[in-house]
């Protein structure tokens, strides 16, 4: 019986340690990964014709610059008689969104492109027919 208590009381030491140095170990603090996110609009101006479609790339990249893949990218025209946007689109693999742009009268609007809580803008000119 004695034995037993032993090794009963040897295990139990055993795990309580454990788990003190478990406890003991430092934490990683987890950011969340808007921090440091960055959005890359190319082109930065556009020009259209009515009825014309442009592309414009959102690139998506982490504080390291490495592509943020599958992140959700809304684009919004400020002022939609001038210009539409492709509502939203997800980043592939190396971090790219791509949006379409159609021109549909004369003026000047804003697309406002977001991700991971950023905001970016960019300028659309729609220069006749």
């Amino acid at each position: 019986m004695k034995f037993l208590n032993q090794r009963i009381l040897k295990f139990s030491l055993t795990w309580i340690g454990i788990v003190f140095l478990c406890s003991c170990a430092p934490t990683r603090s987890y950011r969340p990964y808007e921090e440091g996110v960055r959005i890359i609009v190319s082109p930065h101006k556009l020009s259209v014709h009515s009825g014309s479609e442009d592309k414009v790339f959102v690139q998506v990249l982490d504080e390291q610059g490495g592509p943020l893949f599958g992140i959700k990218v809304t684009a919004t025209s400020t002022l939609p008689t001038v210009a539409t946007v492709t509502p939203e689109a997800l980043t592939d693999p190396v971090g790219k969104a791509i949006f379409t742009v159609r021109g549909v009268s004369p003026g000047t609007t804003q697309v406002v492109l977001s991700a991971a809580g950023l905001k970016a803008m960019m300028e659309v000119i729609f220069i006749g027919h």
